[in-house]
């Protein structure tokens, strides 16, 4: 994991990363992803659930989505 993060924490996410929405699975798994979505342009986001996987899941755009921790930068 590339920073430490919480629940709440503000995030940046640059151009071109990839968010992904999938099922949660109880073991922790990742799912095959329901939507896939690129952001256009740089964005803000708020850590939701920290995920196994090195993923963090963050609400952005009105949706929930899972994002790699390391393609996400905390704003302090």
């Amino acid at each position: 994991m590339k920073e430490s993060y919480q629940i709440g924490d503000l995030v940046h996410i640059p151009q071109s990363v990839r968010l992904l929405d999938y099922e949660d699975d109880p073991a922790g798994q990742l799912n095959i992803p329901t939507r896939v979505l690129d952001t256009d342009t740089p964005t803000l986001g708020v850590i939701t659930s920290i995920l196994a996987q090195g993923y963090v899941k963050i609400y952005c755009e009105g949706d929930s989505w899972s994002v790699r921790d390391e393609s996400v930068y905390k704003l302090s």
